[in-house]
């Protein structure tokens, strides 16, 4: 999807516009979308929405608008969840910096400030007119706009006025002040009482010949400062009327046009992509130095080292690669780029549009991106074949997806995430990443609430880690709870939280910030319908670790096929091989997290009757 908000605002997608007809839903959305990639509060909302005389229910409100954009904005049969997400103390957007109007203007505006002060009007005034052709009409112009969107609308217009002024100032260095005279009017009309814009329509009148009307403007201005503010002109532009009085030479137009200098090719920063690591990171270091050797073991040869780092939904990937992509990003000089993948969205992104990602982030202009992804990928790999440059893909979704991203020299690194196996992705390695052990859920916990704490009530911190099972979404989940009942003993949190969890689904504690349904939800959704019925039934199984044979029994089936489908489910990290022994063979294990949401699926699909027989073997 992309989204507009210079001029109307406007949803595009699916060859259509998506924009929300109903004024609430619209307001919300823009303000999200405004405030992109970061946490929007819920009493932001509200604020917004009603000012300061919200209803009695206007959270359950918000509640209920948030539900509606997560249904209308999502393609039949996918939800939308994952692009609007829930946070502990509101709601974010997550989208890409190019996917709404506002950021390529702003890239555009940047270049064209550069290059005017570089000596080159010619540039930029090119530049700086394909940034002001992006707007429609005015900020947000179909939007009833509240006091937070208000202040939004207001500082995009004065981004806008500063990249007209620029370009004015281009046209000025050019010599093109006969053709600035009708615009300059326009402006200095709509905005009477603006000193700047009327000095620079005094100054192209002037250089046009026409004297007199260039000091009526400076006239018709002092009166209307004086009857609306009671100000006299500003002291520039009293010098500027004195100096066309005395027909100073200094504001003639130049004799003869001067010739730009030579644009010079400043060679661009590497990039530099990476999002910031986490400061409660907390153990992983086998995983690291794994991951580390491998990256580094390609060093003398021809190969290219790629990387997947693959778990379960909420088990850290992310953070584990971007903390790594950190430690080593010494080892490439030449630039580290992140990619999100989307593959946990109802939409993953193609690899054309990857691709387009990948080539903005190393200073490709858009106009000169291929549109074909085959000339992409050779426009990449040109690129990268004598450099030394990591890339990381987040949340990957299959390898056709991946193959034609990877770069094109020895030199370079590849690090993957994804939530299932990358079969078929040439040369990749592997590394699963599981959840903490009871160790590190401890230190974790201990760097969300403090050691003051934790070491007081050092038997309810393993409790907490327990319940979690070891899982970092979680566990980071009760410690922030545990943060805003700060006066609140740990034992009596955690009493509270056993409480709801015996009454509450685990999909509504996504209106808290614990967002593991929707993620769990994603992986379910790929497994293919025969697999989806054998997981819900495995999860009935009562011993936390089980057998292919106590898995056999419950599906009515082989060891053999047992064996298979379980496969299939470590493959989706849904299921964990716990361990291998001698007498028993390979076990088997959910997570509590995981067994929590199939039993929450089978009562929300009517399944549990179907397979209620299977409790008792």
């Amino acid at each position: 999807m992309r989204f507009q908000v210079l001029g109307n605002f406007e949803v595009l997608g699916d060859s259509r516009v998506r924009t929300p007809s109903a004024p609430k839903l619209r307001r919300t959305l823009a303000l999200l979308i405004l405030r992109h990639n970061e946490v929007v509060p819920t009493k932001a909302l509200i604020d917004e929405l009603w000012g300061s005389s919200p209803p009695d229910k206007a959270i359950r409100a918000v509640h209920t608008y948030i539900y509606e954009l997560r249904r209308s904005l999502a393609r039949p049969g996918c939800g939308g969840e994952l692009f609007l997400q829930t946070r502990p103390s509101g709601y974010t957007v997550r989208v890409p910096e190019s996917a709404i109007d506002l950021n390529p203007f702003r890239a555009l505006v940047k270049e064209g400030r550069e290059v005017l002060a570089a000596g080159d009007p010619g540039h930029a005034r090119e530049v700086l007119n394909r940034a002001l052709g992006m707007w429609q009409g005015g900020a947000l112009a179909n939007v009833d706009c509240g006091e937070l969107l208000e202040a939004h609308a207001t500082e995009l217009e004065e981004r806008r006025l500063r990249a007209l002024e620029m370009r004015v100032e281009a046209d000025f260095q050019l010599g093109r002040h006969h053709e600035l005279n009708g615009e300059l009017k326009a402006l200095a009309a709509a905005r009477p009482l603006h000193e700047g814009i009327h000095a620079k329509l005094m100054l192209a009148l002037y250089r046009s010949g026409r004297r007199g009307e260039a000091l009526k403007v400076f006239h018709d201005l002092r009166r209307h400062l004086v009857d609306a503010l009671g100000l006299e002109p500003g002291p520039e532009l009293q010098r500027l009327q004195r100096s066309m009085l005395a027909g100073d030479p200094s504001i003639d137009p130049p004799a003869v046009a001067k010739t730009p200098p030579p644009r010079r090719a400043l060679p661009p920063a590497p990039p530099a992509q990476l999002p910031r690591d986490t400061v409660d990171f907390t153990g992983r270091r086998a995983v690291l130095d794994e991951i580390a050797g491998l990256l580094a073991a390609h060093g003398a040869t021809t190969g290219l080292p790629v990387v997947a780092l693959v778990g379960m939904p909420g088990v850290g990937k992310t953070a584990t690669a971007v903390h790594l992509a950190h430690a080593v990003r010494a080892r490439y000089p030449d630039g580290q780029l992140y990619v999100p993948l989307g593959g946990s969205q109802p939409t993953p992104a193609t690899a054309a549009e990857a691709m387009e990602h990948i080539l903005r982030g190393i200073g490709v202009a858009p106009r000169d991106i291929p549109t074909t992804l085959a000339g992409r990928m050779a426009l990449f790999r040109t690129w990268s074949s004598d450099r030394r440059v990591l890339l990381v893909l987040d949340d990957a979704d299959s390898p056709q997806q991946v193959e034609p991203l990877l770069p094109g020299g020895p030199g370079c690194a590849v690090l993957i995430t994804a939530r299932s196996l990358l079969y078929g992705l040439r040369g990749a390695r592997t590394v699963a990443l599981g959840c903490l052990s009871a160790a590190e859920g401890g230190q974790l916990f201990t760097r969300l609430i403090g050691r003051e704490r934790t070491d007081a009530e050092p038997e309810a911190v393993a409790d907490v880690v327990r319940l979690a099972d070891g899982l970092p979404l979680a566990i980071t989940f009760l410690g922030e709870r545990l943060m805003a009942l700060r006066p609140v003993s740990i034992a009596c949190v955690l009493a509270k939280i056993r409480s709801a969890k015996g009454q509450h689904r685990l999909s509504e504690l996504s209106a808290l910030g614990l967002d593991l349904y929707d993620r769990l939800d994603s992986c379910f959704r790929k497994l293919d319908e025969n697999t989806r019925e054998a997981f819900l039934r495995l999860a009935l199984i009562p011993h936390r670790l089980f057998t292919a044979g106590q898995g056999a029994r419950a599906l009515g089936a082989d060891t053999t096929t047992a064996d298979v489908v379980l496969m299939r489910l470590v493959d989706a990290s849904l299921v964990e091989v716990a361990e291998e022994r001698a007498a028993g063979g390979r076990h088997y294990r959910f997570r509590e997290p995981v067994r929590e949401y199939a039993l929450e699926k089978m009562a929300v699909t009517r399944t549990a009757p179907s397979v209620r027989h299977f409790m008792g073997f």
